[in-house]
């Protein structure tokens, strides 16, 4: 029987493997070479929409000013925070799948989204690609 604690996060299915993924765009938000799992980038883009969500859930809380004013701090300070590893984790996805990391542009188009969000859907690209290897710590068969 194995301990839920496992040291290993990044190797076991479920919760803790999640969490790991979706903090790991944080620890390399700057790297915008290499490829990201699809896992990894679907955790950290609900992270993301989460903590948005909530800032503006903060905001609607209440309909005073005070909570309004608070949810819109918190919301500018964690935009920043966020849109850079958002950005590096989409450029890696994208070369996961063995496109060019220009392609996240698409987003900028009008109707761009209902061309890049199925691109997002793709498999990884089995072995290694014109970006290198699969990072096989964070993946899985089928990730």
């Amino acid at each position: 029987m194995t301990s839920i604690f496992s040291i290993t996060p990044l190797r076991r299915p479920g919760a803790t493997r999640v969490i790991a993924l979706a903090l790991l765009p944080l620890r390399r938000y700057s790297t915008f070479s290499g490829r990201a799992c699809r896992r990894e980038f679907w955790a950290f883009s609900l992270l993301a929409f989460g903590v948005l969500a909530g800032c503006y859930s903060l905001m609607m809380w209440t309909y005073s000013a005070g909570w309004v004013i608070a949810g819109m701090v918190l919301a500018a300070l964690l935009a920043p925070v966020l849109v850079i590893p958002l950005i590096a984790v989409t450029i890696r996805r994208l070369h996961d799948i063995d496109e060019s990391g220009w392609l996240a542009l698409l987003v900028l188009v009008p109707l761009g989204v209902s061309v890049f969000f199925p691109l997002m859907l793709l498999p990884t690209t089995p072995g290694s690609n014109r970006f290198g290897a699969r990072d096989r710590d964070l993946m899985q068969p089928g990730a």
